[in-house]
């Protein structure tokens, strides 16, 4: 989870800011131009944070929308007279912004792989279109005449044919744009976004359209490149078409990976050192001819080293902030609230011609715990995800009460108040058990901001999951850190502080031992007082001695549903699936 830098680490960044606003007294005319260069950088390596650190979407074609923000001063500048700045800058975010929205709707719908080779394909016909046709220049890329200025009332506040002005400027917009992204990363939708690049699926169970915050944070990304583009034209009044091709976004990779991905502040600091140590190679008087004709080798084996002495960056051997407190506390009673009835008839599931799910008809009554059992195969890992939205029914209808629910999406389904949990252990390891419940928490309304009322109610279902499931105690824990009984609490946890009423658990006792079960099963019986409980589990024990009713599933159909000593006594189920269990209490 990104957090506000620690004290120390604000001090380095004071320094730092205070030392670039004063370093045009003393540096040359060179001096200023490379260090403008460099906060050009700063803002195009800061944006691509925000993608891969921030959200875990690794673009290699970011370079495409930097260059795009450059080619956009040459755009608004004429031939003679004066370019306006405002101008500059609207279209440079704006073309750069679009350019990332268009993209990213194809983009986004991809991942991993497939989502570098998008982005990779998309900037490279942006690179062949500047750099194969005229629009601006061509191959040998375009020369701005005028440089934007910022006149107001006959007064120029602003003349970027002074390269002071245009580093000042510069280095105020990477200010600002590393406090908008920092702010934004610890919003509710900055917290979004670090649970998609943590566990995406499990960010759509909960109710969240991860398309949408992907496609946002995106456009962000693109229109900030942008900005850094625009100052990179006003430096020497030139672009080339390499500015937006894949070596400029391998380059940008480069410095975040070097500089600290997920920290914000680290990718700029890895600007700082990649282009200082390039240039430093680069010069024959320091390092000497020999060396600077290859400089790229002695480069990439210093960036190897610092790969592998510092696996998470330069920022990484920064001292970092702990978690803060999320979850006020609650004596709330707890009072019986009916919940819906879930209802599947006739519903189907094939993928080809196996049949997993085939015509099954059950309804889930409110304020009780239901199990479905059956052998391996059975389809009841299929069948829970119909019953979510994971996965789209064959045949057969889904209704909440009498809503219609059979073609909604998994996310949809979860803000209706359908909660799952899954066979494997599915939180967010990065996140305090707090900040786990607390993401889950905004599901219901997954915006940027949270005023007042929100917020409050917000702290309240924290709170409330917290002490419902007993990981009050636990609450600035890395989830990662809990034991695997506890991992499945938090789970539980995170689906009553989503709001859901109607619980389906696959498989919550798996790997648990004795203790952890029970504690485990007490928790679902006292929920029953204000949720419906739907579970898929192994273990007979547990289920014959907590559920209301069981429903066996056998070869993807429904073989017997009743009260367990019912389904215990069923010649059927005995044969298919329990043999002699339990006989010796039956009745």
């Amino acid at each position: 989870m990104i957090r506000n830098p620690t004290p120390t680490v604000w001090a380095i960044i004071v320094v730092l800011a205070i030392a670039a606003a004063l370093a045009p007294m003393w540096l040359g005319p060179y001096g200023v131009k490379f260090a403008t260069r460099i906060i050009s950088l700063g803002i195009l390596v800061l944006s691509l944070d925000l993608l891969i650190g921030v959200t875990g979407l690794v673009s290699f074609g970011h370079a495409a929308f930097y260059g795009l923000g450059a080619y956009a001063v040459w755009f608004v500048s004429p031939k003679d007279d004066s370019a306006d700045l405002l101008k500059a800058l609207a279209l440079a975010i704006g073309l750069a912004g679009g350019a990332a929205a268009i993209i990213g709707a194809f983009a986004v719908r991809t991942r991993g792989f497939y989502f570098i080779m998008v982005t990779l394909a998309a900037s490279q016909m942006l690179y062949a279109l500047f750099h194969d046709t005229r629009i601006a220049g061509g191959s040998d890329g375009a020369s701005i005449a005028v440089k934007p200025d910022l006149v107001i009332a006959g007064v120029t506040l602003i003349d970027f044919y002074n390269r002071n002005s245009i580093y000042w400027f510069g280095l105020a917009a990477l200010a600002l744009c590393y406090l908008l992204t920092l702010w934004l990363a610890q919003t509710p939708f900055g917290r979004a976004l670090q649970g998609v690049r943590q566990n995406e699926t499990r960010m759509s169970a909960l109710g969240f359209e991860t398309y949408w915050f992907k496609l946002t944070v995106f456009v962000i990304a693109g229109a900030m490149a942008g900005l850094g583009g625009l100052v990179f034209a006003c430096i020497d009044g030139f672009v080339p078409p390499e500015a937006l091709g894949w070596k400029q976004s391998g380059l940008a990779i480069m410095m975040v990976v070097l500089g600290g991905t997920g920290t914000l502040h680290g990718p700029i600091f890895g600007a700082i050192i990649y282009a200082m140590l390039e240039e430093a190679l680069k010069s024959s008087g320091i390092v000497g001819a020999t060396i600077a004709d290859h400089w790229a080798i002695p480069m990439g084996l210093v960036l190897i080293a610092v790969v592998l002495g510092a696996p998470k960056g330069v920022a990484g051997l920064l001292p970092r902030r702990a978690a803060q407190k999320l979850t006020p506390s609650t004596d709330e009673p707890r009072i019986v609230a009916t919940t819906q009835r879930l209802s599947v008839e006739n519903v189907g599931r094939r993928f080809g011609g196996l049949v997993a799910v085939d015509g099954v008809t059950l309804s889930f009554e409110p304020n009780k715990v239901h199990a479905v059992i059956g052998p391996n195969g059975a389809g009841k890992t299929t069948f829970t995800n119909l019953l979510s939205g994971a996965l789209p029914v064959s045949a057969g209808r889904i209704a909440l009460d009498d809503e219609d629910i059979t073609a909604l999406s998994a996310a949809a389904k979860a803000r209706r108040g359908i909660g799952r949990s899954f066979q494997r252990t599915n939180v967010f390891g990065d996140f305090t058990v707090g900040e786990n419940c607390a993401v889950a928490a905004q599901a219901r309304r997954p915006g940027v901001l949270r005023f007042g009322a929100d917020r409050l109610r917000e702290a309240e279902a924290v709170g409330f999951a917290l002490d419902a499931t007993g990981l009050r105690e636990r609450a600035q824990i890395r989830a990662g850190d809990l034991s695997h009984g506890e991992q499945r609490q938090l789970e539980i946890a995170m689906l009553i502080a989503s709001g859901a009423k109607i619980l389906i658990l696959d498989e919550p006792l798996a790997g648990t031992g004795p203790e952890e079960t029970r504690r485990v099963m007490d928790l679902l019986r006292a929920l029953t007082l204000d949720h419906t409980i739907i579970i898929i589990e192994h273990d007979m024990d547990a289920v014959f001695s907590a559920a209301d009713t069981i429903s066996v599933l056998v070869g993807g159909r429904l073989i017997a549903r009743g009260a367990p000593d019912d389904i215990r006594r069923d010649a059927a189920v005995r044969e298919a699936y329990l043999g002699n269990f339990g006989m010796e209490r039956a009745p």
